[in-house]
């Protein structure tokens, strides 16, 4: 049972003295912002029972909002929406603005895509029935060639 307790007392003291590096971001930082053993705990408490999640994906609690991959992938599906018809068509080609733009989207070069989509035309494009299901067949069929 010592043992125990003297463990208990090693771990919590290392847990104390470690060192507040976070951004500042989350519920914990607005209870507390001192730089004491006490407040660290206390955000770190805080922060576990109610995480910064919701602040990170609204840019709430002192949180910057991130987005991150999310964020590319709304764009790059909402240009592909909104070139739709433009894109089917030079994708039949295999060339143009719009399929270098959108292969750059993909981080393709623009040439294999653009080629890689038109041999498969059928498959990938031709079954879409808006830009979301185009966008989605594009990103598959990017996988297997631009990796």
């Amino acid at each position: 049972m010592k043992r125990l307790v003297l463990f208990a007392v090693v771990a919590l003291t290392g847990f104390a003295n470690a060192q507040d590096k976070f951004d500042g971001c989350g519920l914990g930082w607005q209870v507390t912002d001192k730089k004491t053993y006490l407040a660290t705990t206390t955000r770190a408490t805080t922060n576990w029972v109610v995480p910064p999640t919701f602040g990170m994906t609204s840019g709430t609690i002192g949180c910057d909002r991130f987005e991150g991959f999310a964020a590319n992938e709304k764009q790059n599906a909402e240009y592909v929406a909104k070139n739709f018809e433009a894109i089917r068509s030079e994708l039949a080609v295999g060339a143009g603005e719009y399929v270098d733009a959108t292969a750059q989207s993909f981080n393709c070069d623009s040439k294999s895509f653009g080629s890689h989509i038109q041999q498969n035309y059928n498959t990938v494009v031709t079954p879409a029935q808006d830009g979301i299901e185009l966008y989605n067949n594009l990103k598959a069929a990017a996988a297997a060639v631009c990796s």
